[in-house]
C-alpha cells in the first residue's frame, strides 16, 4: 500500500512539472544558445524561430547520421543561415543530447541555454540537462502540437499513455542519476 501511495505521489509531482501551453518562455539574448533534441513535433522549427528572434547559436542534437543541414532546414520550411546552426550526430537519447549540449556550451561559453523540446519531454530533459550543464541557466521552451494546446492531455487515452510512458522514463533517469551521484 505504501509503495502505491508513493508511486501516486511521485506521478502527481511529475505532472506538476509539466508545462502548459499558456506559460511564457524566457526572453532571448544574442549571447544565448538554443538546444533542440530531435524526435518530436515542431522542435526544430521552434528552435529556428528562436534563432531568428535573437539568440546566438542553435544546436540540433540527435540528427540522423549523414543528414546535411540543408535537409534539416527543408523539413521545416524555414531557411536560416548555416553560420549559426550546429548539428550533433552522436546523440542517441536524451542523456546523450545533454552531453552533446555540454560540449557545445563549452565551445561557445554560453551562460544561458534555451531548451526546445516537447511539453511532455521537458521534465526529464531538464533533469538531464541540469546535470550535464551545472551553473548554466536553462530556459525551457516547450513545444505543443495544436491538439494538446487546445485541450488538456488528461481527457484522452493518448494523453495518459504519453505522460505515463514519459513518467516511467523520468523515474528511470532519476534513478540512474542518483546511483551515479552516489557511486
Amino acid at each position: 500500500m505504501a509503495v502505491a501511495v508513493a508511486g501516486i505521489l511521485c506521478f502527481a509531482g511529475f505532472v506538476q512539472q509539466l508545462p502548459n501551453a499558456t506559460q511564457e518562455s524566457g526572453p532571448l539574448d544574442a549571447m544565448d544558445g538554443i538546444v533542440v533534441p530531435t524526435g518530436g513535433y515542431a522542435r526544430v522549427a521552434t528552435g529556428l524561430d528562436l534563432l531568428h528572434h535573437g539568440a546566438g547559436r542553435l544546436l540540433i542534437t540527435g540528427v540522423y547520421p549523414d543528414t546535411p543541414l540543408s535537409a534539416v532546414l527543408l523539413e521545416t520550411d524555414r531557411r536560416r543561415p548555416a553560420c549559426c546552426v550546429d548539428l550533433d550526430y552522436a546523440a542517441a537519447n536524451t542523456a546523450d543530447n545533454a552531453v552533446a549540449a555540454a560540449k557545445w556550451e563549452k565551445q561557445y561559453n554560453f551562460q544561458r541555454i534555451h531548451l526546445v523540446t516537447s511539453w511532455y519531454h521537458m521534465p526529464r530533459s531538464l533533469l538531464l540537462f541540469h546535470r550535464a550543464l551545472p551553473g548554466i541557466t536553462i530556459v525551457p521552451h516547450p513545444v505543443f502540437p495544436q491538439h494538446w494546446a487546445d485541450k488538456p492531455w488528461w481527457i484522452t487515452w493518448d494523453g495518459w499513455r504519453l505522460v505515463g510512458i514519459e513518467f516511467g522514463k523520468y523515474v528511470w533517469a532519476w534513478i540512474l542519476l542518483t546511483v551515479d551521484r552516489n557511486g
